[in-house]
């Protein structure tokens, strides 16, 4: 959260619900720059409908329910997790809202409480005329009102740092991305990894956390096989996955080829500050852990677990993926299943 707490709540005052009104705010949508722009879905009346649109609007795909387990994203505070961690982990400064007047009174709390948690900048589009609920929703929030469209256009268009304090992404629009290679939908498989570097740990000593590595080249594009695939490929499908916990499970995977075993004894310190280095652990003996570098595509998925703990209050030496147990192994396959990528050992 950003010192002193975050900005106060702008609220736009759109009375005569005319769509240039919407249009500023569509246009507003980068979130490359920190800025999101949702317009929640009408007539939904699911209990983490709201968060499924965030979700979806940071490039998301919501699972599909298992058999036997159903799917996280059902119920509202896993699903509001996942929301702030990825608010967090990509950088999000500034979220805007479409028809917040249609919004219920607990979904309209939910948004405030995301900004309270996330330390974001918060802009309501009310597309009616004020009235008593909204009111009672401000009474204890700082905020202001914005009722021209000259303004309303300002106030959308501010970029706000990252709440960790570093520019999301400076004050001018990104440089166009080099092309991408197409994604012709097959599945894929990871490239094959190092065999890692093997750690010593003296007897009787507890296994530390990942360190630095001498710098490598982590860009570096993997060769493609008939069965592999290109890393930006392979970072598009993952930054998909919209559980934070899978997300970064499975790109350790992609890097490690460590099995579900292996992913469920990975401790928040092992993967170090600057997310370039892992911690494969052999078992719960510790004999041979290893040490593997993260190419520079992984780094921002590899820190979604690790901020997901934070705002869950976990131990940084408790289990990184709690939820990858006997039962949510189940589910992780699932997620893989979901954007066509084998979850399998390589070795």
């Amino acid at each position: 959260m950003t010192a002193g707490g975050p900005p106060p709540v702008t609220v736009i005052h759109d009375k005569d619900d005319h769509p240039a009104w919407t249009a500023a705010a569509h246009t507003a949508h980068e979130p490359a720059l920190g800025r999101l722009t949702v317009d929640p879905s009408p007539a939904n009346g699911a209990p983490a409908a709201l968060a499924h649109d965030l979700l979806y609007a940071l490039g998301k795909r919501l699972p599909q329910g298992g058999e036997k387990y159903g799917t996280w994203a059902d119920s509202q505070r896993p699903a509001w997790d996942a929301v702030a961690t990825w608010v967090l982990t990509h950088h999000i400064g500034h979220l805007i809202v479409c028809r917040t007047d249609r919004l219920t009174h607990a979904r309209q709390r939910q948004l405030l409480a995301l900004r309270e948690r996330c330390g974001i900048r918060l802009t309501l589009l009310w597309h009616r005329q004020v009235t008593p609920a909204l009111r009672t929703l401000l009474e204890e929030t700082p905020h202001h009102i914005i009722e021209t469209l000259p303004q309303a256009r300002i106030a959308l268009d501010r970029t706000e740092h990252s709440p960790t304090g570093t520019p999301s992404a400076g004050q001018q629009r990104p440089t166009e991305p080099a092309p991408r290679r197409q994604d012709g939908g097959q599945w894929i498989t990871s490239p094959a990894p190092s065999d890692g570097v093997v750690t010593n740990r003296p007897k009787r000593a507890r296994c530390q956390g990942a360190p630095e590595l001498a710098p490598t080249t982590p860009g570096a594009q993997p060769e493609r096989g008939h069965d592999r695939i290109p890393a930006d490929i392979l970072a598009a499908r993952l930054t998909t996955v919209a559980h934070p916990l899978h997300a970064t499970a499975l790109t350790i995977h992609a890097v490690t080829g460590a099995d579900i075993n292996q992913l469920a004894l990975i401790r928040g310190i092992d993967i170090n500050e600057t997310a370039t280095t892992v911690k494969i652990h052999d078992s719960t003996a510790h004999r041979r852990c290893r040490l593997y570098p993260l190419p520079t595509w992984t780094r921002r998925l590899a820190r979604a677990a690790g901020i997901h703990g934070q705002l869950k209050d976990r131990a940084p030496d408790s289990p990184l993926f709690p939820l990858i147990t006997v039962q949510d192994g189940e589910q992780l396959r699932l997620t893989s299943t979901g954007i066509r990528y084998t979850l399998g050992p390589h070795r």
